[in-house]
C-alpha cells in the first residue's frame, strides 16, 4: 500500500475488516433466528405441553388450561377483561382457537428456522409473546422468557434478518423487484 492510499482511506485491509464484520454480523442473525426458532418449536411439537397434539386440537386441553381452579388462564390473566374473553370467547370456540395457536407456534418456529418471510415470523413472535404474557400473568418465567422470544422478534422484524443464511436471501435474488416480498422477508 502506497503513502497516497493511506492518506485517502483506501487501504484494502480495511475493506476485509468490514466484509469480515458483515459476514460475523449476518451469522449472528442466522444463529438467533435458530436458538429463537427452537422455543417456538418446541411449544408446537414436543412435551406434554406440545401444542399439535390431540387433546390439544380437540379443544379440551386449551378449556382444561383455562378454566383449571388457581393456576388456569382465566385466573392469571392480568386484567378482568381478558379473563372473561377467555371464558366467554375462547372457551365455546376452543377448537378454533387451540388451532390458530398451535399453527402459529409452528408457522413461526418454521420461519424463524428457515429464514423465510422473516419479517412476518418477527412480527408473528412479538404478538405472541406479548399475547402469553397477558394471559398467563406476570410470573417471572414468563415474562423473562417471553420478553426475550418479543425481543428476539423485534431483532429479526428489525433487520430483516431471513436475508442472512435464510431462504429470504434466495426469494429476493429471484424477485428483486417484489414489494411486497421485501415487506415480508
Amino acid at each position: 500500500m502506497t503513502q497516497q492510499q493511506a492518506l485517502r482511506g483506501n487501504d484494502p485491509s480495511r475493506y476485509r475488516a468490514a466484509a469480515a464484520g458483515v459476514i460475523a454480523a449476518a451469522g449472528c442473525l442466522a444463529l438467533l433466528r435458530a436458538l429463537s426458532s427452537y422455543s417456538w418449536l418446541s411449544g408446537a411439537l414436543v412435551g406434554s405441553d406440545a401444542k399439535l397434539r390431540s387433546d390439544f386440537l380437540s379443544g379440551s386441553g386449551l378449556v382444561e388450561r383455562i378454566t383449571a381452579p388457581e393456576k388456569g388462564f382465566a385466573h392469571t390473566a392480568l386484567t378482568d377483561g381478558l379473563s372473561s374473553f377467555l371464558t366467554g370467547t375462547v372457551v365455546p370456540n376452543a377448537s378454533l382457537f387451540a388451532w390458530m395457536i398451535a399453527l402459529s407456534e409452528l408457522a413461526i418456529g418454521l420461519s424463524l428456522l428457515f429464514g423465510i418471510f422473516s419479517r412476518l415470523g418477527g412480527l408473528l413472535a412479538i404478538v405472541r409473546a406479548i399475547t402469553n404474557v397477558l394471559i398467563a400473568g406476570a410470573k417471572p418465567d414468563t415474562l423473562g422468557h417471553n420478553y426475550m422470544l418479543a425481543l428476539a422478534g423485534l431483532v429479526v422484524m428489525i433487520s430483516a434478518a431471513g436475508r442472512s443464511y435464510g431462504v429470504d436471501r434466495l426469494l429476493i435474488a429471484r424477485f428483486p423487484n417484489s414489494r411486497f416480498l421485501r415487506l415480508l422477508s
